[in-house]
């Protein structure tokens, strides 16, 4: 009963300190539970049982909304991530007991850092619950991401569950709880003096218009034929429009026609948008959209490739943003971060299988490609970095230079729940890692104007169809982070690899 018991307490806790759900400082002693029945525990066998209990209630509770979406998808993405972090947990546990009580906490912060690092990298990737995306609406907290990222966010986190866990272990807690406090003030000092020095102003501003068109993606996506919900589309821009507005944003999946990307300028929806510009000469448009691309007679095929019923004709699919500027061809880019299950199939080989099961997120079911880095458009001298829905997720964008960051997203998918909430949160945070604008386009959910500290400048409500005119201020700063990247992660798999082979040996040693 004592393990059930810290073991359910470390999973609610952990659950209520997440963004939407409940408050951030409950993470600072979400893990002592855990760590106390650790302490304790006889064998490997019940760390890992009872760790994966606590990491099950957490991912239900925060991310039950994927259920919305894909009941399929959320049972899978439930388990498999639970048992990455009961994982993390047991390698921490049994390095512990093969070395010494200060290598085994050492591991406790290099394995789960190790394992977030990993989430990031991989075919199975699904960051949502990084610890340091817990202080997402806590953002003057965390000004130094700048140089962290959110993984620094995590290794605050877990030493400060490692310090408190020592003050309840010790037997004179007036001589041990300085260090805590030092832990926990120290970085809030940092972050309020980031706070007063970060430059918002920027040196050039441009000229915003984002559309938030509110379609509902189970009903009226596919009942309104695409020239209407195009149509719609403008009629809504221009009732906010000037001669001097710069960039129109619209969300992922704004345009509904089929886009042939071999013939993009002669499509219905490019030939409209072209008509708008004639009206706005100035006006430089940014939408999402599926487009496709045709693979040539004799072309080499990808490993996504698709082929038209009855025909040996094969063409990929993608999720694209579609940048149509003012003067000059039209540009695509194809996004890079698919969602596992709904936009590719983890692991082709082993799963394909099992791709026909998860429910389409917006576009093309099955597994989309992506064939392209990263890519940026201009607005003259500006440059403009997109990102599209679960990307901005990824705080590690290594995209060079770049003046503004532009989010397009459908969040419509997981309903009126703490999903969009915590998705339009955690863009609060990019804004921080790499210190600029973001503005954000939401089919609906929240689009919005969020500038370089992370405030939210601008925002929209839950299903309203609204357009929001701003002028937003750019800069061409370059942050530690931006440099870097997820240098936290890589070096704490080094360093956890170093003690799995430590912990081995002195195993061997032993015997």
């Amino acid at each position: 009963m004592r393990n059930l018991s810290l073991s359910l307490l470390s999973g609610l806790l952990l659950a209520f300190a997440w963004p939407e759900i409940g408050v951030f400082p409950v993470l600072f002693f979400a893990f002592v539970p855990l760590l106390m029945l650790e302490d304790k525990a006889k064998s490997g066998s019940v760390v890992f049982g009872y760790s994966y209990l606590s990491f099950l209630i957490f991912n239900i509770i925060t991310t039950y909304w994927v259920w919305n979406a894909t009941p399929v998808g959320s049972i899978f993405a439930f388990l498999v991530n639970s048992l990455l972090m009961a994982l993390a947990f047991y390698v921490f546990h049994k390095i512990k007991k093969a070395t010494t009580d200060r290598l085994g906490y050492l591991a406790f912060v290099v394995c789960w850092l190790s394992f977030e690092y990993l989430h990031l990298n991989w075919d199975l990737s699904w960051p949502w619950l990084t610890l340091g995306n817990g202080f997402a609406n806590a953002v003057d907290l965390v000004q130094w991401y700048e140089f962290t990222g959110v993984l620094g966010g995590s290794f605050w986190v877990l030493l400060m569950n490692i310090l408190l866990f020592k003050v309840v272990q010790a037997k004179d807690r007036k001589k041990v709880i300085f260090l805590p406090f030092l832990v926990l003030l120290l970085p809030l000092f940092i972050s309020h003096h980031l706070f007063l020095e970060a430059n918002t102003k920027g040196e050039q501003a441009l000229k915003v218009l984002i559309v938030q068109p509110n379609i509902d993606p189970y009903t009226d996506k596919f009942s309104v034929g695409y020239e209407q919900q195009l149509l719609d589309f403008i009629a809504l821009a221009k009732t906010e429009l000037t001669q001097e507005t710069e960039l129109l944003i619209g969300p992922e999946t704004a345009l509904q026609e089929g886009i042939w990307e071999n013939k993009i300028e002669a499509t219905y929806s490019v030939r409209a948008f072209r008509e708008l510009q004639i009206e706005y000469p100035n006006l430089n448009i940014l939408v999402g959209s599926s487009t496709y691309k045709m693979f040539g007679h004799g072309e080499q095929k990808s490993t996504t490739a698709r082929q038209i019923r009855n025909e040996k004709v094969y063409y990929d699919a993608y999720n694209s943003a579609i940048f149509i500027p003012d003067t000059g061809s039209v540009q695509v880019y194809h996004k890079t971060k698919l969602v596992p299950g709904a936009e590719k199939t983890p692991f082709p080989k082993l799963l394909d299988k099992l791709a026909s099961v998860m429910l389409d997120l917006g576009g093309v079911s099955g597994s989309l490609a992506s064939d392209n880095k990263v890519h940026q458009f201009h607005v003259g001298s500006k440059v403009i970095t997109p990102l599209i829905c679960y990307e901005s997720i990824y705080g590690d964008l290594q995209k060079g230079n770049t003046s503004l960051i532009a989010i397009i997203t459908n969040d419509g998918w997981w309903k009126n729940t703490a999903g969009y909430k915590q998705h339009f949160e955690y863009a609060r945070l990019r804004a921080i890692e790499q210190r600029k604008t973001i503005v954000r386009s939401a089919n609906t959910g929240i689009s919005g104007v969020i500038n370089a500290k992370g405030e939210v400048l601008q925002s929209t409500n839950w299903d309203e169809e609204i357009c929001i005119a701003a002028a937003v201020s750019l800069n061409n700063e370059t942050t530690f982070y931006s440099k870097f990247g997820d240098y936290i992660g890589r070096l704490s798999v080094f360093v956890a690899f170093m003690l799995m082979i430590t912990s081995f040996v002195k195993g061997r040693v032993r015997k």
